[in-house]
């Protein structure tokens, strides 16, 4: 039960992170539809299960704060907040400050990684990411 705590607080400090980018341009390049992007945005969120379904720690996603890059080590324990959900919260807010709701090449992946032997432990990203076209 010791290796099990401290094989927690190790993940909580070193593993669970969430990440979210805007990267803004003035650009008179449109895409193929004939839009013009203003910025790129990308976020993604992990989290750790044991066995595949007990959560033990996750990043939370990005919700708040004045700059354009979030690399946070907020993190939850015994919970499992890396959703697409929790993704497109994070896109919204990112839409907010940049002032715009029109989005376009929307692409959300999803993978797992087993680690250790016998699969004890997976690890679970989510990444989401877009374009951001004019208002």
């Amino acid at each position: 039960m010791k290796k099990i705590s401290y094989m927690i607080i190790a993940l909580a400090l070193a593993g669970c992170s969430s990440y979210s980018e805007i990267a803004r341009w003035d650009s008179s390049v449109k895409s193929n539809d004939g839009e013009t992007p203003v910025a790129s945005f990308m976020t993604q969120n992990f989290s750790y299960q044991l066995l595949f379904f007990i959560p033990l720690c996750t990043g939370r996603p990005w919700t708040s704060g004045d700059e354009d890059v979030m690399d946070d080590f907020n993190v939850k324990l015994f919970a499992d907040e890396a959703t697409v959900d929790g993704n497109m919260v994070s896109l919204k807010y990112a839409l907010a400050k940049v002032g715009s709701n029109r989005i376009s090449r929307l692409r959300t992946t999803e993978s797992d990684s087993s680690m250790w032997s016998f699969f004890i432990l997976n690890r679970h990203e989510i990444r989401t990411s877009c374009e951001i076209l004019k208002p």
